[in-house]
């Protein structure tokens, strides 16, 4: 499932498409703690219930702080592992602005950590997000479980991330998206590696929007591997014309339904949240 979604990535894309060394500053900020957002508040939640105040949490996967911030304040020291640099940089200045000296960061992927370091692992050790793009998620898991003394989660999305973008497949690139996996394949890996103690906990994630439509068109092209100017970029312009997410001038991600997520309780301890938006094209 990864490989496919994968390779009609690469063969999609437009030639002189380039996503960039690393994250660009629109994308940090999305991964920043403090944005006041319903769903980042409800997760912390949950988190905030799986630990105690002496605990050591591990975020894998920590981005620039949108949970490792406001758990550093809650705990006795937070490892956050992450290895994108640009991530890093706004990571430490915020953490810097917050006057916080618990919060520890590795550099690298989880996959690394164990060539680095046998001693990263905490009472709560959880990666949001992250798993979409591992082939081989058992490895991966296996690791969060043996550096978890308590508690082990994973944040996904109940439909398959990006699924709000599915409708410009077609209309861009002539063919229906291929999905990554997501919620239902996580809860297959861990049932399968034998972990049968976990609960499910519902999360309401909140829409928000791309901004005015020449910065939504930014945003949708590297999300659809489109190249400015290009064949699949006029396509692009012609079904955002006919798309019904425009509002006040801003594009907005709409969900269909009251959206809602569910976390895993166990070892390991499984976050999902659906993510359930639309778009007439």
């Amino acid at each position: 499932m990864v490989r496919a979604h994968q390779e009609q990535s690469q063969r999609l894309r437009d030639p002189d498409w380039h996503a960039g060394q690393d994250y660009a500053p629109p994308s940090v900020d999305s991964f920043r703690a403090d944005r006041e957002r319903v769903d980042d508040a409800h997760v912390l939640e949950v988190l905030y219930s799986l630990t105690q105040p002496e605990d050591v949490v591990v975020d894998v996967g920590a981005g620039a702080g949108r949970f490792a911030i406001p758990l550093a304040r809650r705990v006795r020291q937070v490892v956050a592992v992450e290895p994108s640099e640009a991530m890093r940089t706004v990571l430490a200045r915020d953490v810097q602005r917050a006057g916080l000296t618990n919060l520890q960061v590795v550099p690298h992927r989880w996959d690394e950590v164990l060539s680095v370091s046998a001693d990263v692992g905490g009472d709560v050790v959880f990666a949001a997000h992250v798993v979409y793009p591992l082939a081989d998620i058992e490895p991966f898991v296996r690791h969060l479980d043996a550096a978890a003394r308590r508690w082990a989660a994973v944040l996904v999305f109940e439909a398959p991330p990006l699924s709000w973008l599915f409708p410009f497949w077609p209309a861009v690139h002539g063919e229906t998206r291929l999905p990554p996996p997501h919620l239902p394949q996580l809860i297959d890996v861990v049932s399968e590696l034998g972990f049968s103690s976990f609960t499910v906990d519902r999360i309401d994630v909140e829409p928000f929007d791309l901004g005015p439509a020449d910065l939504a068109r930014t945003k949708l092209r590297r999300r659809l591997y489109v190249a400015p100017g290009s064949a699949a970029d006029e396509r692009l312009g012609r079904a955002m014309a006919n798309c019904s997410m425009i509002a006040g001038g801003f594009w907005s991600r709409v969900p269909k339904s009251q959206s809602a997520s569910g976390l895993f309780a166990g070892s390991p301890c499984l976050s999902a949240e659906r993510h359930d938006v639309c778009c007439a094209t």
